[in-house]
Parts: C-alpha cells; sequence; structure tokens
C-alpha cells in the first residue's frame, strides 16, 4: 500500500494562512498540519481547530527557533537585542539548553490549548540538523511523538519520509505527479506544503509567500485528486506512522 501525509507547514503563521490550510484539509488533500505556537496567528488557529471538531484535524508542532520572537523571555543566545530569533538555519552559538527549553515550551503551549499532537517537524527543518540531536531525542523521550524525516543524523524513533519537491520551482501538478509516482509500497511518504492565502504580515516576514497561493489551488483541484487514484496512493496522517 502507498501512502502519503499531505502536510502544510506554517498553522499559525497568520489568519490568512489559516484560512487557507483550512480550506486546503476541507476541499482539498491536505491531510494534516503543523502548528507553529509562537506565531501571531496562533490564538486564531487554535480557534479554528477547536470550531471544527468534526475534522478531527491532525495536528503536529512545527518547532521554530528561527522566525519572530520565542514563547520564552530568558533566552541570551536564541534573540538578538530586540527580542527576535535570530535568522539563521545553521543555530551557530545557540546554547542547547535554551533550545531545549523553548523548543519544550511550544509543545506544551500547544497542548495547553486543548489540542492533541500527532508528531514534531520544524521550521527551516532545523530538527533535522545534528546541532539539534541530543534536544530532539530528549523531546522524543518526553513525548514519545513521530517525527517528519530527512534527518542528517542516525535516528531510531519512528518518522516518516519526507518530499520537499512541491515546493517553490516545484509548485505544479506535473510535480506533485513525479511525487506520486515515486512512492513505494509500504512506505508512508510526507509531502510538504505551504497552502496559504496571503496578507501583508506573511507578504512582509517571509520570501516564500506568492506561491502558496498557487500550491493551495493546485492541493484543492481534481486534478490532484485524480493522481492519487492514477497512483494508488491512500491519503494518510501521522498516525499511521
Amino acid at each position: 500500500m502507498k501512502r502519503m501525509i499531505v502536510n502544510a507547514d506554517d498553522f499559525g503563521f497568520s489568519e490568512a494562512v489559516n484560512h487557507g490550510i483550512l480550506k486546503g484539509m476541507q476541499e482539498g488533500i491536505v491531510t494534516s498540519t503543523s502548528i507553529m505556537a509562537n506565531m501571531p496567528g496562533f490564538a486564531h488557529a487554535v480557534q479554528l481547530y477547536h470550531e471544527y471538531p468534526d475534522m478531527d484535524m491532525a495536528v503536529g508542532v512545527h518547532l521554530n527557533l528561527t522566525c519572530y520572537r520565542p514563547l520564552l523571555s530568558t533566552h541570551k543566545t536564541l534573540v538578538t537585542e530586540t527580542g527576535y530569533f535570530h535568522k539563521q538555519d545553521d543555530l551557530a552559538g545557540y546554547s542547547e539548553t535554551e533550545m531545549y527549553e523553548e523548543l519544550k515550551a511550544q509543545i506544551d503551549c500547544v497542548l495547553a490549548h486543548g489540542i492533541r499532537i500527532d508528531h514534531l517537524d520544524s521550521h527551516h527543518h532545523i530538527h533535522t540538523t545534528g546541532k539539534l540531536q541530543k534536544v530532539m531525542e530528549r523531546l522524543n523521550k518526553e513525548y514519545a511523538l513521530p517525527f517528519r524525516g530527512g534527518f542528517t543524523y542516525p535516528v531510531s524513533f519512528p518518522h516518516a519520509k519526507l518530499s520537499m519537491d512541491f515546493y517553490d520551482s516545484g509548485v505544479s501538478l506535473s510535480a506533485l505527479e513525479a511525487v506520486c509516482a515515486n512512492i513505494s509500497d509500504h512506505e508512508v511518504t510526507d509531502l510538504m506544503c505551504h497552502p496559504a492565502y496571503i496578507d501583508q504580515f506573511l507578504y512582509e516576514t517571509t520570501s516564500y509567500s506568492l506561491k502558496r497561493m498557487k500550491e493551495l489551488e493546485i492541493l484543492c483541484s481534481e486534478e490532484a485528486a485524480a493522481l492519487l487514484q492514477r497512483y494508488q496512493i491512500q491519503l494518510c496522517t501521522y498516525k499511521e506512522v
């Protein structure tokens, strides 16, 4: 059996992003999303989660050390003088203790808002870097949640194979078909996606903004649904990992 998670990153980034992800889940092939506890749209994302209990929305935590402000105000190595995260994906100079405390706070914040977490992934794939190996191993022991794959270090905990091919220049129906064609039997693939509507905050905060509308259009299309049938792919969530 070929199985694919279609996970929409950045739930909680902004209200426009949240509405786009919700549309992708209700009208498209998006099966899962991952929420950012430290972003301005977090409260709105929580509201949407509880407004649609019948959806049984599959939600992971999009662990974040590179965008906007942290939840905790005690950090010294993670932030600039203005209190915002350093915009560096290599996490150079970050304290391991501070990274652990911040990421744990993000997970606990999501749980405290009544959201059932089904996996962990991260903004800019920081969880896959060796710098965070000990932190991820510690979080795995504490929360026993599966992870999105793509690791640069050996792991023993459950994770799904990551596909990043439906992103940026790869946002097309043909790229989506290529992903479907390459899924092997008896494996679970996480197709990373970023469907969204656009608002000023998104546009000013990230360079990846306008393509999100194209992603949403394709993911909600009849052609995308037809690809799943053609390649006999069963949509799923991290509950199946």
